[in-house]
């Protein structure tokens, strides 16, 4: 059957991931290299680039996120580091794993605080060596050759790429190599997205029912970070879509500072970022606590869609996003036809219609990334413990046919997993859908 997950976790939401699955995803990715060599390349080398600290202004920094494949591997959050992983060049040679990070001065210190000792990046990361950053060049000189297979994230650094195409026999792309061991998640990485996820349904629920009346998008935005933060979100997962009217048909509508008008309906988009793991949730609600007549209906037109695919995904043999898809346009269109919103009744013009109202994909894989490895199609059956978002959405806009639905913009998203034992597992069942439940939330219920 379908889960509901509406466990309370301790609030301090300690990492769900042991040291030895970084070291467990390491070996898994060499193993999966070293089927990608040439004749006569008798080592790999992969080169990782962790994230680099930026600035709003001269001694301002923003908010530091580690990339995510290097977190992956490393388990480092720590800026401006990078990582080597080199195969073993013979039959009696051990492999070797070199971190390249810096220490910081006492003056460094004094300002930005003390970075992890060498013993706690050596928990997760396990380097045979650590070396200053500013020997990386000198040591690649040393690693590399014409019998090396580099693996690099090409797009990351110009510099480096020229520098190893120089020197090594071949570079290639690692990126989408990545990917295909993320996607799938380990019980651990599982469980993370239970503890984010539903972590992201209850701020959300404490959002709605804190917002009946407020005037502005940017105090929904406030109020979303303080639910968020005040439960253990380190970070939002992404900067969230707060609109309110006809500004949801701006699919991604960042600016959140416009006035709300209490006619209106507002569409969140916003996800939590815990332990480097993020959930993804989209709820649409009326500003007064009231739908008009045109705002329900739309609104539960959309629902009924939701919730039919949220059933036929958990009723897949083998769950396939790009089926999803198909079956989500066939469901907009036909609920669409039934409300009056498309009124030809030739099949192939109503899914063009319907393609026209929703614009987007239904899901998207998640996990470390809010778009979760995006090299790994969509159009393949899916394994377990794989997380994805299911998103139908509607944006009618201001020259549409029908009137009475002109303006207004609707997306219901919630996250979900394939489960080991067949079906789909709800991950964000902590925040309602039904449009009764959102009033009962909103305090007007009757």
């Amino acid at each position: 059957m379908l889960r509901n997950n509406r466990k309370v976790i301790n609030s301090l939401w300690p990492s769900r991931i042991p040291n030895e699955e970084y070291a467990a995803r390491r070996a898994n990715l060499m193993k999966m290299l070293k089927k990608e060599v040439k004749t006569g390349e008798k080592q790999v080398v992969v080169v990782m680039k962790g994230a680099r600290k930026s600035f709003i202004a001269p001694d301002v920094p923003h908010a530091f996120r580690q990339k995510s494949h290097f977190r992956y591997f490393s388990g480092v959050t720590t800026s401006d580091c990078y990582y080597l992983l080199q195969s073993p060049t013979s039959t009696d040679s051990q492999s070797s794993q070199i971190l390249f990070a810096d220490r910081r001065s006492e003056y460094e210190e004094l300002w930005e605080g003390k970075l992890p000792s060498e013993s706690e990046w050596e928990e997760t990361a396990k380097f045979t060596e650590i070396v200053p950053t500013n020997r990386l060049l000198q040591t690649l000189e040393k690693v590399v050759d014409k019998g090396t297979a580099v693996f690099f994230d090409t797009t990351s650094d110009d510099f480096l790429n020229k520098f190893l195409q120089n020197k090594a026999n071949s570079v290639k792309e690692v990126n989408h190599f990545i990917e295909r061991l993320r996607v799938v998640k380990s019980e651990n990485e599982i469980d993370s997205m239970r503890d984010v996820c539903n972590l992201g349904a209850q701020t959300m629920a404490s959002m709605i029912s804190g917002s009946r009346n407020l005037y502005n998008e940017n105090a929904i935005f406030g109020l979303l970070e303080f639910e968020g933060r005040r439960r253990g979100s380190e970070m939002q997962a992404y900067p969230a879509v707060i609109a309110g009217g006809v500004r949801a048909n701006t699919i991604h509508y960042l600016d959140a500072n416009n006035d709300l008008n209490p006619s209106e309906c507002v569409l969140v988009d916003a996800g939590c970022d815990l332990n480097g793991y993020v959930s993804d949730v989209t709820r649409c609600f009326p500003i007064s606590g009231y739908w008009s007549d045109a705002q329900l209906s739309l609104y539960e037109a959309l629902l009924y869609v939701h919730e039919e695919l949220i059933t036929y995904a958990h009723n897949m043999e083998k769950v396939r996003l790009s089926a999803l898809f198909r079956r989500m346009n066939e469901l907009l269109a036909a609920s669409f036809s039934e409300l009056g919103l498309i009124q030809t009744k030739d099949h192939k013009e109503m899914i063009h219609q319907a393609e026209k109202l929703c614009p987007h994909h239904v899901s998207h894989y998640l996990g470390m990334d809010v778009h979760d490895c995006p090299t790994v199609s969509r159009d393949i059956d899916l394994p377990p413990n794989v997380a994805f978002t299911i998103e139908p959405g509607v944006y009618v806009p201001m020259d549409w046919p029908v009137k009475e639905f002109r303006g207004i913009g609707y997306r219901i998203e919630d996250d979900v997993a394939t489960s080991p034992t067949g079906g789909i597992e709800l991950l964000t069942a902590a925040v309602p859908r039904d449009p009764i439940e959102i009033q009962r939330l909103m305090g007007t219920a009757e």
